[in-house]
């Protein structure tokens, strides 16, 4: 409540933002071909920070100079386009990074996921090799439940923004659950994994994506989804009358994109995976039914 007030000051000058407590994120888009468009978002985001550091000293805030980051996010067609970028914040002049932090997810300046791919990767063996040093002294039971709690718990945090996920990124992330399934039975490595999945009751990887964005529009749907995400979804509406989608008032509008870089957007492929579904599916009365009935549709036959 007591930072509410930045919000003001940011709206002022046309900002997108995000605020998490003490952490304030601010957006800002432009055309990479440009200079002059580049040169205004710069210095709209330059004088927006400049007020909000002028309003926390008076309010005996710190604005930490040093801990700023500065971020540009382009495809990879565009990304050598782009001239060199740097924001001065107080004292400081901030160049952009490759990579950040926000909120426990890598993110790289093309939005590919590979960095948080490989962090993961790095943080899921972590605890699979000390898994295994105990594996000897504690039964199945007590293993399955230590694997939901600190592999499965890591490989679904925030595994939404992994739609449109490279194939071979996918299979990174698939050969963690194939190694903890292999542990909770003590099975070599040259085991088969997928039917040990199957008796676990797991969906795989990529299932498990599909599964979170498609439950995100459910419930942007039937409004439990905060405001940003329900205005990326739209229903469909058809001015052909007559056809057997203009009867379906399930289904919704996929937004037309110029490059793959835009297939990711949860705007795009949210709906896309949601038309593929049964109607039964995307007509179920309350989110657990809805659940219920999308793991058992998504599980591998």
């Amino acid at each position: 409540m007591y930072a509410q007030p930045i919000a003001d000051i940011i709206r002022q000058f046309e900002v997108a933002y995000h605020i998490y407590a003490d952490d304030i994120q601010l957006y800002v888009s432009f055309d990479s071909k440009s200079e002059e468009d580049i040169s205004a978002a710069k210095f709209k985001l330059t004088e927006c920070i400049t007020e909000i550091r002028s309003w926390m000293m008076i309010n005996k805030l710190k604005l930490n100079d040093s801990k700023t980051e500065f971020f540009v996010i382009s495809s990879n067609r565009h990304v050598k386009a782009i001239p060199q970028l740097d924001l001065k914040i107080g004292e400081s002049i901030i160049t952009p990074s490759s990579k950040i932090k926000n909120l426990g997810i890598m993110l790289d300046n093309q939005l590919s996921m590979k960095s948080h791919v490989s962090t993961l990767r790095s943080r899921v063996n972590f605890h699979l090799r000390n898994l295994s040093r105990i594996r000897c002294f504690i039964d199945r039971s007590t293993c399955t439940h230590a694997v939901r709690s600190l592999i499965l718990s890591r490989l679904d945090y925030g595994n939404s923004l992994l739609g449109g996920l490279a194939v071979s990124d996918v299979r990174r992330l698939q050969t963690l659950q194939n190694s903890a399934a292999r542990l909770i039975f003590q099975a070599s490595k040259r085991t088969t994994a997928s039917p040990l999945i199957g008796e676990l009751h797991w969906l795989p990887v990529q299932q498990r994506i599909e599964f979170k964005i498609l439950v995100h529009v459910y419930n942007c749907l039937y409004g439990s989804a905060p405001g940003y995400l329900q205005d990326l979804i739209n229903k469909h509406h058809s001015g052909r009358h007559g056809l057997r989608s203009t009867q379906d008032h399930t289904r919704l509008a996929i937004p037309k994109t110029k490059r793959s870089f835009g297939d990711k957007c949860f705007s795009v492929i949210g709906p896309r995976l949601w038309n593929n579904l049964p109607s039964y599916i995307r007509e179920a009365i309350n989110v657990q039914y809805f659940k219920k009935m999308l793991k058992t549709y998504l599980f591998p036959k």
